[in-house]
């Protein structure tokens, strides 16, 4: 496992657990509304359920299929990272890894991971900093 790789998959447990209460919250306004409205409600629900189900399971597939983009990518910047890693570590100049991460940050932007991108951009940054201190 690699430490974007495992970032990623920890956003996608939030991402999920954050949708499921969305729809724990839809379900109970529709129930509260069912309750309280009695007769009109009902026929509103049962005739609005169909699309807002329709509505869930595009949003659950769109979800699915950023998740996995976003996943690949981070697993593909993790190889990229143990790749450029030296045998040495004195070989590991940290211009140079800037210049990767920089490099590896912009590619992240360009494929739509601005997450991706942001953390690869902190990184170097950290570098950076930690690289001008005496």
């Amino acid at each position: 496992m690699g430490e974007y790789s495992d970032r990623v998959r920890a956003h996608i447990v939030s991402d999920n657990r954050a949708r499921r209460i969305l729809y724990l919250v839809y379900g109970a306004i529709a129930v509260a509304a069912v309750c309280l409205l009695g007769g009109f409600a009902t026929i509103v629900l049962v005739l609005g359920l169909g699309p807002v189900l329709a509505l869930i399971v595009v949003i659950e597939i769109y979800s699915r299929i950023q998740n996995w983009r976003r996943l690949r990518a981070a697993e593909d910047a993790d190889a990229d990272l143990d790749r450029s890693r030296p045998e040495k570590s004195t070989e590991a100049l940290p211009v140079n890894v800037i210049r990767k991460l920089r490099g590896r940050a912009q590619q992240a932007q360009d494929a739509g991971e601005p997450y991706l991108a942001a953390d690869l951009r902190l990184a170097a940054t950290t570098i950076e900093r930690l690289d001008r201190e005496p």
